[in-house]
């Protein structure tokens, strides 16, 4: 009676909890797939509009007419990225940048959009994707 009554729901207690836990996991898993699906670029630059190249794992965009990129100057001190491409490390957390080359090689390319800066666009950068100085903080 009254006790098969309370072991039916204690153990109807304790498969929804179960079940949620399970759910909680899934929801977990997910997030952390979907941080390390994205963590090549940088997430101040993400956050702030930026879009990230795959190819190079460096955010890139247009501010005030220039074209920028993510590069990597203190985040090398610790990391082997010193080969002469302009390529990001997954683990730096520095927000660092540069003004993008345009195809003249002296000066920094131009842009109005954020798509017209990436290291895909062979009309404005058809020699090398590279900084035109030093990077910054």
């Amino acid at each position: 009676g009254i006790n098969a009554e309370y072991g039916k729901q204690w153990y109807q207690r304790r498969v929804r909890g179960f079940l949620s836990q399970l759910l909680i996991m899934k929801c977990v898993l997910i997030v952390l797939f979907v941080a390390v699906a994205v963590e090549g670029c940088n997430h101040t630059f993400m956050k702030n509009g930026a879009i990230c190249y795959s190819g190079n794992n460096c955010a890139f965009g247009c501010h005030n007419g220039n074209c920028w990129s993510q590069c990597d100057a203190v985040c090398c001190l610790t990391t082997d990225c010193l080969d002469g491409d302009l390529s990001c490390t997954s683990g730096c957390a520095l927000p660092e940048w540069c003004w993008v080359v345009g195809n003249s090689y002296d000066s920094r390319a131009t842009c109005k959009t954020n798509d017209e800066c990436g290291p895909d666009n062979f009309i404005k950068f058809p020699y090398k994707y590279s900084c035109s100085g030093a990077c910054s903080v």
